[in-house]
């Protein structure tokens, strides 16, 4: 039996818990927010809007033209409510309302996707840190120069897409775990944790981690009453679902990166490589952001020196843990959030800037929270660095804004700063052979094969100008090069025939295109080439039975059917 001392003490332990439960939760809303600092935020987004300015006359460049202008399918709804996914729907959408012709309407959506990113990454940093980090943190991020890939690059835009639902779901989830309790904000998070997953399964998992940081950093203060083991229980389950949901979409990417003559050795990177490479890279990059590219492949720090950094790293997880728990929060988030992109299976490239752009967030409010240590000690000191910060991201940000507004403008500064990476050189040829520039094509399609000597895209791209430029014998050289890297490549089978029909070499033209036919039986293009074959050595019979197949494949196929007819006439 308790005696009423013993009874005293515990229930004044229970009052102590319950005020101090009281005192963690959050009593402030998304509302709140915004109308304590409008004026603050209008002021960073006319800045935003002025660094980006010159973004918007930017053309389509790279992967733009697959995706937009070049896409048969870019107006077919059926089509993308069935494989498109939000970042799909979002494309199909402009180009219904604004067609393809002008780049604008999508640099258009991109830049106001990334103003309301902004707000939202104010907005969290409030819930974490306080106003005054906040301001300084959002201030950093607006302009922080890593961005211009996500913004500015067309194609960039699902990685502005998951960062804008990821923070829509932790903002809502902190306000009503953390005090508000608001029917408003728990449909607002099973809203967007929809979309969010029907937008990027992969990717989007990253709020599922980013969700057992803020618990295990801030549990007390945004999930007070629940228990550890239901979260973690809870996290491994959702975990598991993801797996079994993403892992034919990761398979499917797989492919796409590593298939056919992009291939490698491995699937998998080395990830006492990969880890303290692209990591230190990315530390690099936001800390300093000089070297920005596309295509990051010049790793000029040593294996130590990579090694020494990812230790470092760790170890200041460590300490701050035990520290300061806001400082450790902003130093993991940077790579929890940025996770799903470095996984050791080849789904991605090693480092990419877009990849970073929502952990970025973490290293921004660390930046924020660093400076306004120094801010509390000597204002004018720390109002001078955040200032003069701000301004050379303002800078580099608008110039490299400058690189993405023309493809040949991305390219020669691409090989500029990755002058080791093939395939900006491949995509420098590609671009000259558009300037119809054939002999600087030539250059960039043989600089491509220096750096990756059994890159068989780049042979065959390089045969492609030879033939354009009438030098045959180099053409099939560089041709049957190609196919001696990969076999299966049958777009160049398709190349080589046109050579043997222009040199008149029957046999070789028929060895070639039974050789497609075997590796595209169910290509009716590799029928109707077969077909033209056919007729050029007399074989009539089997010229209409290839074209007969080729329309059977591709009723509409009038290449084809003209192709039959003329030989149906004349027999």
């Amino acid at each position: 039996m308790m005696n009423m001392s013993q009874k005293k003490n515990k229930w004044l332990r229970n009052q102590v818990i319950e005020v101090t439960s009281q005192l963690n939760k959050i009593t402030f809303g998304v509302r709140d927010i915004l109308r304590g600092n409008w004026k603050f935020l209008v002021l960073v987004c006319l800045g935003i809007i002025a660094v980006y300015l010159n973004s918007l006359k930017g053309d389509f460049v790279s992967d733009d033209y697959a995706s937009i202008t070049q896409n048969p399918n870019i107006y077919d709804t059926a089509l993308f409510l069935k494989t498109g996914g939000i970042p799909g729907m979002v494309t199909h959408i402009i180009a219904m309302l604004f067609g393809i012709g002008s780049s604008i309407p999508y640099h258009m959506t991109s830049l106001l996707l990334y103003l309301a990113i902004c707000v939202l990454a104010f907005v969290f940093m409030v819930t974490v840190a306080g106003k005054q980090i906040a301001r300084m943190g959002a201030v950093l991020f607006a302009f922080h120069p890593m961005h211009v890939e996500a913004v500015s690059w067309i194609s960039g835009r699902p990685y502005l897409l998951t960062t804008f639902l990821v923070l829509i779901c932790l903002i809502s989830m902190v306000l009503y775990m953390g005090g508000r309790k608001k029917k408003k904000y728990l449909w607002v998070l099973v809203i967007s944790l929809i979309l969010n997953f029907f937008n990027d399964p992969i990717r989007g998992f990253a709020l599922y981690l980013l969700a057992m940081l803020i618990f295990f950093t801030f549990g007390s203060k945004f999930f007070p009453g629940i228990k550890l083991g239901r979260i973690f229980l809870g996290f491994v389950a959702v975990s598991a679902v993801m797996f079994v949901i993403a892992w034919p979409l990761a398979k499917t990417r797989i492919s796409t990166v590593n298939g056919g003559y992009n291939s490698s050795e491995s699937v998998f990177y080395q990830p006492w490589f990969q880890y303290p490479t692209a990591i230190t890279k990315y530390l690099q990059l936001l800390f300093i952001p000089v070297d920005l590219t596309l295509y990051h492949t010049l790793y000029i720090f040593p294996m130590w020196l990579n090694w020494l950094v990812i230790i470092s790293y760790l170890g200041l997880l460590v300490y701050f843990w035990f520290k300061n728990k806001l400082v450790f929060f902003a130093l993991a988030f940077i790579f929890v959030a940025s996770s799903p992109s470095m996984l050791p299976v080849k789904v991605s490239w090693l480092v990419a800037e877009r990849y970073v752009f929502f952990g970025s967030v973490g290293f921004c409010l660390l930046l924020g929270i660093v400076i306004n240590n120094i801010f509390v000690k000597n204002k004018w000191v720390g109002i001078s660095i955040l200032g003069l910060v701000t301004g050379i991201y303002f800078l580099r940000t608008f110039f490299r804004n400058v690189d993405w507004q023309t493809n040949h403008k991305l390219w020669v500064s691409t090989c500029q700063v990755s002058p080791n990476s093939h395939n900006a050189w491949n995509n420098i040829g590609d671009d000259y052979d558009k300037l119809g520039q054939y002999d600087n094509a030539i250059k960039g399609f043989t600089q491509s094969t220096v750096v990756k000597p059994n890159y068989a895209d780049a042979f065959h791209n390089r045969a492609n100008i030879f033939f354009k430029t009438g030098r045959l014998d180099l053409a099939r050289d560089s041709y049957n090069t190609a196919l001696y890297y990969s076999p299966g490549l049958y777009q160049t089978y398709m190349s080589l025939i046109q050579i043997d029909l222009m040199e008149k070499r029957g046999d070789l033209a028929m060895q070639d295109s039974q050789k497609l036919l075997s590796m595209q039986p169910n290509n009716p293009q590799a029928w109707y080439v077969a077909g033209v074959v056919f007729a050029n050595v007399g074989d009539s019979e089997k010229a209409k039975m290839a074209f007969k197949n080729a329309l059977t494949i591709m009723p509409n196929f009038s290449q084809a059917q003209q192709a039959l007819t003329q030989l149906l006439g004349g027999s």
